[in-house]
């Protein structure tokens, strides 16, 4: 094994980018073993992989060991949720005259180690990770969490929170309560009146929160679920007919995570002749275009910027932590793990109201 990763570093590092099946026909390989090689390679800093390619890593330009802090931030993406993240991280580091330097994983573990081993070699004094979960769990898996607790600088966790039994609970995490924000927009359908509630929901790292505090608070509040309904491929129509089928049984409230499949709910709804907000009522979950839909949809507003701008200030604390200590070198008090959840706000708009008396959309054929 050691041999085979050692040849495909040569190649790589004396000839440059390489397709990563051809590379294995090469070397006379399977894709799996490949690509197992590929990401310890990634893991290790050595190479740079991407989607189907593999290239040399660039040389690390290591920062200088005074001056300003440079805070390191691993996220999935830097659009639609986390961009707001990162705005709040940017103000924060620049207030306390800090350094943000930026890796995007895309969802990829591989990637997310590379980038971390990257910024790491680069001289980081410490780092904030978007780390890649379980889409079907929302957790962290043992491998991950051990690699997390094993980084040589501070780390603090964003939008990521450790269940209590994990290795990397002894980590600071930053996060969003998404399953109490999700129940403050079933509470809201349910003071206007609805009672018979369906839920459309994405895949994503965020929605076994989402999709817990909307059963929550549906049961505690003694609604009725016609159903979770899984978006099915991204972008497609797989969940329309079974929304409107939802509708014809009676359920008068809609709750979507998240805002782009709100829309396209809107658009299903009312192709078929079902009017928003008069004949149902429709919310959305994460607040980045809902106030801009065809009708302006009421919506689950987490505190994106306030969660990056208090990440940036717990990871200083920590980085300030591991300073040389004062009074005669004795060292201070090691600081709690916090992890910090912050319950996000409902906007409301024009996409919910009181349920009609009479829905006319039930027993529709």
């Amino acid at each position: 094994m050691t041999e085979r990763r050692q040849a495909i570093l040569d190649i790589v590092q004396q000839e440059g980018s390489q397709v990563v099946l051809e590379l294995a026909r090469r070397l006379k390989i399977s894709a799996v073993t490949i690509r197992r090689d590929l990401e310890e390679l990634a893991a290790q800093g050595l190479v740079h992989r991407t989607h189907g390619s593999v290239s040399p890593a660039s040389e690390p330009a290591p920062m200088a060991l005074d001056g300003p802090k440079t805070i390191g931030m691993v996220v999935p993406h830097s659009n639609y949720y986390f961009d707001g993240v990162i705005a709040g991280a940017k103000a924060a580091a620049a207030s306390a005259g800090a350094r943000l330097v930026l890796g995007v994983s895309d969802y990829d573990k591989a990637t997310e180690m590379h980038q971390v081993a990257r910024l790491t070699n680069k001289g980081v004094d410490g780092l904030l990770i978007a780390p890649t979960p379980d889409f079907v769990t929302g957790e962290l898996d043992a491998e991950q969490q051990q690699w997390l607790v094993s980084l040589s600088v501070p780390v603090v966790l964003v939008e990521r929170p450790v269940a209590s039994t994990g290795v990397a609970s002894i980590l600071d995490s930053v996060s969003s309560s998404h399953s109490a924000g999700a129940a403050l927009a079933i509470r809201h359908l349910a003071e206007l009146g609805h009672r018979k509630l369906v839920s459309v929901m994405i895949s994503g790292p965020n929605t076994p929160q989402v999709r817990q505090g909307y059963l929550s608070a549906v049961e505690s509040l003694g609604l009725e679920s016609l159903g979770v309904i899984d978006e099915g491929g991204a972008g497609s129509e797989d969940a329309a007919e079974l929304l409107l089928q939802s509708v014809r049984d009676g359920a008068t409230g809609i709750f979507v995570h998240n805002d782009q499949l709100a829309v396209r709910c809107m658009m299903w709804l009312e192709d078929a002749g079902i009017d928003v907000p008069e004949e149902v009522s429709l919310a959305g979950y994460d607040d980045v275009i809902a106030g801009v839909a065809h009708v302006p949809l009421t919506a689950v507003a987490p505190w994106k910027s306030v969660v990056g701008h208090r990440a940036v200030q717990r990871l200083l604390s920590r980085i300030a932590e591991r300073e040389p200590a004062g009074n005669f070198g004795r060292p201070s008090e090691p600081m709690a793990t916090e992890h910090l959840e912050f319950v996000p706000r409902l906007h409301v708009r024009q996409s919910t109201t009181e349920p009609a008396l009479e829905s006319s959309t039930a027993g529709r054929g």
